[in-house]
């Protein structure tokens, strides 16, 4: 299969480097994204070299530690420098997981089973999950990105002169530097904290500031629930993963649906009483129908459209 990515020279990926280290620092201002926005319209390759170097850098975990740090003022130049020296190293890697990005876009979209991660202007970092839609406005003086359907995972760049807002139906989130994820279900919005702080606002109620950990959902008639979930079951789809422990099999198929184009289909109401526990991968509707006829009296039929899944006895009796 041919490799999409453009050839990619030791120049564009230092230039790249160098434009990392340049939005992740704390001096950065609305000049920088400007030029960097210019620097990206350039050439087609610069997109995808960006991309590259980013990802480099968070497989050693450096964007991480840049968001959850709290003391910016002692390490302004340090930053620039820290970044360019660990993605100096890392710029070899592999290109095969990069997205195609167009230069100044403000819309971004996953269709049915696609998880996508992009880079904004502003050096923030946003995962997109299956079926999702945002729109991204930035400003001088805020930075405006609405939900318009799916889940997102947004990591914060940090900039006190510019809150980073989420919208979605009407709900809003307010950060300054900081994780989180904000799913949008028909008319009820939930927001989980992974690290940082958050402001959570919905009409005619009081913002909600949940702390690390902590879930937020808010219904249809903008009520504002708390929860405390499991955060590495909440955030495995991250990682193109999903886990359930001791969910019902009616529920667990809903969410493997989510991602793939063949169906799952329990047929008979009893069996998707039946619990489930278990890690799969989110593409692989076939590997959970095995698993789970491993596990459970069930028999699974895997036709052109759909994967069936029935009770034992049908399969006895079409043996017969």
């Amino acid at each position: 299969m041919t490799d999409p990515t453009p050839a990619l020279s030791r120049t564009i990926k230092a230039e790249a480097a160098a434009w990392l280290a340049r939005l992740r620092s704390e001096d950065r201002g609305p000049e920088d994204e400007a030029a960097f926005r210019a620097w990206l319209a350039e050439d087609a390759r610069h997109a995808a070299a960006f991309d590259l170097v980013t990802n480099a850098w968070e497989m050693v975990g450096g964007l991480t530690h840049e968001v959850a740090v709290d003391e910016p003022v002692e390490r302004t130049g340090m930053s620039r420098r820290t970044v360019l020296a660990g993605v100096a190293a890392m710029v070899a890697v592999g290109s095969g997981y990069l997205y195609q990005r167009g230069a100044g876009a403000d819309h971004y979209a996953t269709q049915l089973g696609e998880q996508r991660r992009v880079t904004l202007a502003d050096g923030s970092a946003v995962t997109l999950d299956t079926e999702t839609e945002i729109r991204v406005a930035f400003h001088d003086d805020r930075r405006e990105i609405e939900l318009l359907r799916g889940r997102a995972h947004f990591d914060v760049a940090k900039d006190a002169a510019r809150p980073f807002r989420v919208t979605a139906g009407g709900r809003e989130v307010v950060a300054i530097g900081t994780a989180f994820d904000v799913a949008r279900r028909e008319d009820e919005v939930a927001v989980l904290l992974v690290e940082g702080r958050i402001a959570v606002r919905s009409p005619g109620v009081a913002a909600a500031y949940p702390r690390p950990g902590e879930r937020i959902v808010i219904d249809r008639a903008n009520a504002i629930h708390q929860e405390r979930p499991d955060v590495q079951r909440a955030t495995a789809w991250q990682v193109g993963r999903v886990i359930f422990d001791d969910q019902p099999l009616a529920a667990a198929v809903a969410e493997m649906n989510r991602y793939n184009r063949k169906p799952l289909v329990v047929t008979d109401a009893e069996l998707g009483a039946l619990r489930v526990s278990g890690t799969y991968s989110t593409g692989d509707s076939e590997a959970f129908a095995r698993s789970i006829a491993s596990l459970l009296p069930v028999a699974v039929h895997s036709t052109p459209q759909q994967i069936l899944i029935e009770p034992l006895a049908q399969e006895s009796e079409q043996s017969s």
